[in-house]
Parts: structure tokens; C-alpha cells; sequence
């Protein structure tokens, strides 16, 4: 499992190489997001990490699909153990914000 740190950073570059692909400016994406400039490219710097809804935004704005990519990199039953395992270590508040984002992919943990 990488660090949260890690985490970031990987999204961070990804975020921006996906953009730079769809020929967006930063402002442009963060527009389309209906997100604040600043915010987005907090996140693109690895200086913020990006609330689940507003990262949902960013990578449907950049056409990326997220759960063909899970499915591409991991099984059901690993992203299920990672996710369980993650969730443990959160507060309420994060676990439910995180189902409420899972269930957009119907992925049931369960």
C-alpha cells in the first residue's frame, strides 16, 4: 500500500498529464468542475488532497473512468480488501462520504 503521500503525488501528476492530454488549461478543467482555480491547482502541486466528490469531478471532466481502470490494475477481491482496510482507518464522516462515492460504481463491499 503507498502513503498518503505517495497517493498524492500520483494523482497529482496524473490529474495534470490527463489534462494536458485533453488539451485543457488549468482554468479550463476547473470550470468545468465548477471548482475554484486555486483549489485545482492546489491539488495539481501536491499541496491539497482533493475532497472524493471534487476528485470524482476532475477525472469525469477528463473522461478518465475510474473503474475500468481499478478493474484493470487490481481484482474485485483485492480492491475490496484495500478498500475495506482504508475504510477502517477512517472517521465517520470519510467512511460515509466514501460509500456515497463507491456507490456511484456500484461497488458493494459487502
Amino acid at each position: 500500500m503507498v502513503s498518503e503521500d505517495e497517493f498524492l503525488s500520483v494523482l497529482s501528476d496524473f490529474i495534470r498529464k490527463k489534462r494536458i492530454e485533453n488539451n485543457l488549461s488549468c482554468e479550463k478543467l476547473a470550470e468545468l468542475c465548477d471548482m475554484d482555480y486555486s483549489s485545482l491547482n492546489l491539488i495539481e502541486n501536491k499541496k491539497q488532497n482533493p475532497r472524493s466528490y471534487s476528485l470524482y469531478k476532475i477525472l469525469l471532466n477528463l473522461d478518465f473512468d475510474i473503474l475500468s481502470q481499478i478493474h484493470k490494475e487490481n481484482s474485485s477481491q483485492v480492491l475490496k480488501e484495500r478498500l475495506l482496510k482504508k475504510i477502517g482507518t477512517m472517521n465517520e464522516h470519510q467512511v460515509k462520504s466514501w460509500l456515497k462515492m463507491l456507490s456511484l460504481f456500484d461497488i458493494n463491499l459487502k
